[in-house]
């Protein structure tokens, strides 16, 4: 509802009103027509005067007509001269007419693309927008702005070719993203800082999608909204919000899609668990979910949800080839279609490599620091390949290389997906760097103790006082080989961490094969204050960490404080052993997995060998997007990818080099906010953006229809000049009729 209206004439070009002065010209004149003269009488004098007399009335009205009508267009072109227009002082302007700067605002977040009707509300917002550039005044200016994250400026400086503007309208494509509304108003206020023009108006085109307004919680910290506002105000910036949604909008989505394990090898089993919500306040009935590999259909399921209703489907499958390959689950298109397909790309292998640094080898069976671990990730390693082989329980994917310890310096590291450190005592400079670079490019680094570890040097080139790659700080060995009744037992607290989270539900004996396991002796691990690391598996007796993960640059580390083989711990003798290992090795080389998925307005990024900077890059966009061009960046001890236009959905084609040559690929996908069609009214946004003053108006179909009204209403000096026209002729046409009936 609109507020109530106060008007006021202000003028253009005030001073030609000393122009209305001119009107009293026709009075003057007249009063000199009355001066005395002197009279003469003479006979047929008296004749006259009763004539006179008898038409004295009608005389005057005559002249006083044409008097009034003679006044009246001086006084009317005086005033069209000083362009007269009549303003409200209410909110916003109803009556324009002097030079505007127009800041056209686009929400450009992922909601635009709902469809009531088969045309994208996005679509609306840019005919809307179409028409107030066609119709605006001739001398404003126009700006183009794209709500988003980040928000974009496509026409800052004020512009006054509509045929520009039109076609950089044209041009604007919706992004998949969300919206940063911090930083969209102070692109607006940057825009109008540089502007002239005192009258300054902002129109946002928008569905009012909550997740849209809303800004993130605060907990009581400014994020310089308000100051931006109020800068906006003592612009005497005039806002005005226009309402394209439409509550209680229904919509189904793939909210999450991850693959169990992530990483991937060929014909070994893998599932894609595919989260869905529906929306909406009713029911969904029965759909299909497709599963695609690339283009190739792999399966499908039918499935129905409540209303609000949020479900996991899982689709088992394998994967015949290596490479990398798309994974798509695909909903029946709704109202919004974005969102009803969801990827993930899978870097599929022949098999994960693992490098384990042997610190204590040996050339006794199962003496050596390694035997136990080689035997639980690769248990058939010496086996002959066999045809006829069971495939409910396929060989092991993973295939291990143990190098000792004096090899290390000289390995080169990127052919493995995870790097094993087995009582390795010492690490030099040249190693730490060499595993530092390797956790940029995403590989993974296990670390098991031992007594040939030697404290001081982990702690000073690998923990470098919670710098550098260990999670933990190494401190004293606790416990006693010799004393068996003193031994410490796991506590795998409440398995929820995904290395041992597989044991959660299992029967007694299966997590006894766990908690049972008895260690003698471990280096005492001390983490420090507001560490990112998660303790998997502790001690019973002491809540000492026993196992210890954390993500380092775009890696992980694990850290283990007992051995890997059994000269401290029974581990290696219990089943849960190998899972477990396994497990780590999964874990450690997911980081490699895990950055080549992202979330639609994040960087494309990965990491290379040193030696591969300045190598072409080629990046296809999703669809038939462009061919972006750019190269591998030198980055420290890395060369570096970093592709940062992703406003789109979809999956990423990347061409590397030569040299090295490289294919690879990315996944793209909106944030599941975006799916989300609950949307706020007037009130919903004064709270959502307080302080924050503006006109509401949701006919935006009434204001489509108007908008040509836009550019000239409040402008009188035009009907003004028609008047006096039309008053010249009736002047005229009223003297030539009085003169002849005197």
């Amino acid at each position: 509802m609109l507020p109530p209206l106060l008007f006021a004439a202000v003028f253009a070009n005030p001073f030609l009103l000393w122009g209305l002065a001119g009107a009293s010209l026709p009075i003057i004149i007249h009063l000199l027509n009355k001066r005395k003269f002197r009279e003469e009488r003479w006979a047929a004098m008296r004749f006259l005067m009763a004539a006179m007399r008898k038409n004295q009335k009608r005389v005057k009205v005559e002249q006083w007509l044409l008097l009034a009508v003679r006044t009246l267009i001086i006084i009317l072109v005086a005033m069209a001269m000083a362009k007269p227009l009549l303003e409200s002082l209410g909110v916003i302007d109803i009556l324009r007419g002097q030079r505007r700067h127009w800041v056209l605002v686009l929400d450009g977040s992922m909601s635009m693309d709902y469809r009531p009707n088969d045309t994208p509300r996005f679509d609306q917002a840019k005919d809307i927008a179409r028409r107030l550039v066609k119709d605006a005044r001739q001398g404003d200016a126009l700006s183009l702005v794209v709500m988003g994250d980040p928000p974009k400026v496509i026409i800052g400086a004020p512009a006054f070719n509509k045929e520009q503007v039109l076609s950089e309208l044209d041009a604007v494509t919706l992004p998949h993203g969300g919206t940063d509304l911090t930083a969209t108003f102070r692109k607006i206020d940057e825009v109008l800082e540089a502007s002239t023009i005192p009258r300054k108006e902002v129109v946002f085109l928008t569905d009012l999608q909550t997740a849209s307004w809303r800004r993130p919680n605060l907990k009581g910290n400014d994020d310089g909204l308000k100051t931006i506002l109020a800068k906006l105000e003592a612009k005497k910036a005039q806002s005005q919000v226009i309402d394209l949604g439409a509550p209680g909008g229904k919509n189904r989505a793939v909210i999450d899609l991850t693959l169990d394990p992530p990483i991937v090898t060929m014909n070994t089993p893998v599932v894609a668990k595919a989260t869905i919500k529906n929306f909406s306040r009713d029911p969904s009935g029965t759909f299909t979910v497709q599963l695609f590999l690339g283009d190739q259909h792999a399966d499908e399921r039918t499935m129905s949800l409540g209303a609000g209703a949020v479900e996991t489907i899982a689709i088992p499958f394998k994967f015949t080839s290596p490479g990398t390959t798309p994974v798509i689950v695909k909903l029946p298109d709704d109202a919004l279609r974005i969102d009803d397909s969801r990827r993930v790309v899978a870097s599929v292998r022949e098999a994960i490599n693992v490098l384990i640094v042997d610190g204590d080898p040996k050339r006794e069976v199962f003496r050596s620091e390694s035997d136990f671990l080689v035997q639980a990730l690769s248990p058939d390693a010496d086996a002959a390949p066999s045809a006829t082989s069971d495939p409910e329980n396929p060989p092991s994917a993973i295939k291990t290389q143990v190098v000792p310890e004096s090899q290390l310096a000289r390995q080169d590291l990127a052919p493995f997906d995870a790097v094993v450190l087995c009582n390795v005592a010492s690490v030099s400079e040249a190693e730490v760097r060499a595993l530092d670079s390797y956790l940029k490019q995403g590989g993974g680094v296990i670390v098991f103790g031992g007594d040939r570890v030697q404290a001081d040097n982990y702690n000073r080139w690998l923990f470098a006082d919670g710098k550098g790659i260990l999670p933990a700080k190494i401190g004293a060995i606790v416990g006693d080989p010799a004393k068996s009744e003193a031994a410490f037992t796991f506590d795998p607290l409440g398995f929820k961490h995904p290395l041992v989270a597989d044991f959660a539900g299992q029967s007694a004996g299966v997590q006894a094969s766990l908690t049972g396991v008895k260690t003698f002796r471990f280096h005492k691990l001390t983490r420090p204050k507001d560490s990112a690391a998660k303790v998997a598996i502790a001690f019973a007796e002491n809540s000492d960490p026993a196992v210890i993960e954390a993500p380092r640059h775009r890696g992980r580390v694990i850290q283990v404080a007992t051995s890997a083989d059994r000269d401290w711990t029974s581990w290696p003798l219990h089943q849960s052993y190998p899972p477990v290992m396994e497990q780590m090795i999964l874990l450690a080389a997911s980081g490699r997995f895990e950055e080549r998925n992202v979330r639609v307005g994040q960087p494309l990024s990965q990491s290379f060998p040193p030696t591969a900077a300045g190598a072409d890059v080629l990046v296809k966009r999703p669809g038939t997007g462009p061919v972006a061009n750019t190269k591998l960046k030198a980055a420290g001890d890395v060369s570096q990818l970093l592709y940062e236009e992703t406003d789109r959905s979809g999956v990423y084609s990347v061409d590397v080099g030569p040299p090295p040559p490289f294919k690879t690929a990315f996944a793209a996908n909106p944030d599941p906010i975006e799916s989300d069609p609950e949307k706020l009214d007037q009130a919903g946004l004064k709270a959502a953006v307080p302080g924050w003053k503006f006109l509401y108006d949701s006919d935006w179909r009434g204001l489509d229809k108007s908008a040509a009204s836009v550019g000239q209403r409040g402008e009188f000096h035009r009907p003004m000049l028609w008047a006096v026209l039309i008053l010249l002729i009736v002047e005229s046409l009223l003297a030539w009729r009085f003169g002849h009936h005197r």
